[in-house]
């Protein structure tokens, strides 16, 4: 049943509903349940995302510092280093480590407060007045196929030169150069495809001739024991 007060006559004769009263709040829509849901979500994510960083960029990690001035070539003693905690990533060798560098030898001026890292020491010890150090440079099956580690000994040989038609010359054997050298550094030869150059530390009267030998490519490098 339609009543006056709920149905007005327009201007043409149709009727039409009347809209709330004036003065009437207008409804409001309800949020949905699920998008309230993945706020809360985002919001406790952002939350633990910040928790995880912050408590990252408070972890620390003990590493090895040197503490008085080390020069090059010199042996690394226990009380050249210490400790230090510092945070985030750090390439330094561990604290627990520290021991395996006493008696190594510094390869660069170690300088107080550096945070030490491998490739400052080796294991290969400062000149004695009776050696020296002499590049080499060998090719592919010159050296172990597997290469030469800083502090490898090796057993220096010359090769037999060769003849005009590539082949070994009346068949001599390598002659011995140095029964015993010991590998400095190595590193690859940017001149040719698979070559390695070389730093040896050998007996005084053995760098000419190795020298020589290197130069003229009739050089050869075999590991032996220690």
């Amino acid at each position: 049943m339609t009543t006056a007060a709920s149905v007005r006559t327009a201007a043409d004769g149709r009727a039409r509903r009347a809209g709330p009263p004036p003065g009437t709040a207008l409804p409001t829509r309800q949020r949905k349940p699920a998008y309230i849901a993945l706020l809360v979500a985002l919001v406790v994510g952002l939350a633990a995302l910040g928790a995880y960083w912050y408590s990252r960029a408070g972890q620390k990690t003990a590493v090895v510092k040197v503490v008085r001035d080390v020069p090059a070539g010199h042996v690394i003693e226990r009380s050249d280093l210490s400790t230090a905690n510092v945070a985030g990533e750090v390439t330094a060798i561990g604290a627990n480590h520290i021991d395996s560098v006493v008696g190594q030898t510094a390869s660069v001026e170690l300088l107080p407060n550096t945070l030490l890292q491998r490739s400052m020491v080796t294991s290969v010890r400062g000149l004695s007045p009776d050696q020296a150090k002499v590049g080499v440079e060998v090719k592919p099956g010159q050296i172990p196929a597997d290469g030469l580690s800083d502090g490898a000994s090796v057993e220096v040989l010359q090769l037999p030169g060769k003849d005009a038609a590539g082949g070994s010359a009346q068949q001599q054997p390598a002659a011995v150069l140095a029964q015993q050298a010991t590998v400095y550094s190595s590193a690859a030869d940017p001149s040719q495809s698979g070559g390695t150059l070389l730093t040896l530390v050998v007996p005084k009267s053995s760098a000419a001739p190795i020298a020589a030998a290197s130069n003229a490519g009739a050089i050869a490098l075999v590991q032996v024991g220690q």
